[in-house]
């Protein structure tokens, strides 16, 4: 998508992956790893797992979102310093309010608490979540992201439950999946659609395959879904925008999306 995107601008744009398991690489720090990019003249980096939360301490400044937070997903080096973004948060919200703008959300069901979901649960509260029910299978990860977010957002309301049976029928307008359950690699569900009331929306940020199990039931039981392509997507808008200066064009990262998808 990035490569597509800087074709259609014009601008010599190379976008290449350091994987930190290779021979080349995997002996070095993070910390050398970012060195070693900057030195090659690279505008910055997109990172993910595992280092999404340490690079926060090799950086010169954060946005105020990845401070919240503690993780950062885009890296932008510049005049010397280093600025860590979340497009992570930026992009599930984009798709959230695009998508789900008219739904119901006063109380909204997370699973999972790792970096994905504490991105995605920013991202709800900023989108009008009153109320934010967390469950994580680590009941410590989901402690604390609400302990990171609650003095953030103090006008929302955090429940950490102990089991996601803690909630009533009924007692929830949506819910999100942000663990792996959904994947090839991690086949299932990470909640039973077939419990949930038909006016329950429900959202998934797997998106290989684009229709997981979860929202295929859940579509079948009658609920509203939205697909995980969106914040795939927006947060790969966000981050070019950030990387190059230029305002991308979402559309054609839609498209390159849907076609990556077919081959």
């Amino acid at each position: 998508m990035h490569l597509a995107e800087g074709r259609a601008q014009g601008i010599d744009y190379s976008y290449v992956r350091f994987d930190s398991s290779t021979a080349r690489l995997r002996r070095l720090s993070l910390a050398e790893l970012l060195n070693l990019a900057e030195g090659e003249g690279f505008a910055g980096l997109n990172v993910t797992h595992p280092f999404k939360m340490e690079v926060t301490q090799l950086l010169h400044e954060l946005s105020p979102e990845a401070q919240i937070l503690g993780a950062v997903n885009t890296v932008v080096f510049r005049n010397g310093r280093r600025f860590g973004h979340n497009t992570d948060y930026s992009g599930f919200q984009t798709a959230f309010q695009s998508e789900m703008a008219d739904a119901t959300k006063a109380h909204v069901l997370l699973l999972g608490a790792g970096g994905a979901g504490s991105a995605v649960a920013l991202a709800l509260i900023d989108s009008g979540v009153d109320t934010l029910s967390v469950f994580d299978k680590s009941r410590d990860h989901a402690v604390a992201l609400v302990g990171r977010l609650s003095p953030a957002r103090p006008g929302t309301k955090f429940r950490v439950l102990n089991e996601i049976s803690d909630l009533g029928p009924g007692a929830i307008d949506g819910v999100v999946n942000a663990t792996p359950m959904g994947m090839d690699k991690y086949p299932g569900t990470a909640i039973k659609a077939e419990d949930l009331s038909v006016n329950t929306w429900v959202a998934d940020i797997v998106y290989f395959p684009l229709e997981t199990e979860l929202l295929r039931r859940a579509k079948q039981h009658g609920c509203r879904v939205m697909l995980g392509s969106g914040m795939a997507i927006y947060q790969a808008v966000d981050s070019f925008r950030l990387l190059t200066g230029l305002e991308p064009d979402s559309e054609r990262f839609t498209e390159c999306f849907s076609q990556l998808l077919t081959t």
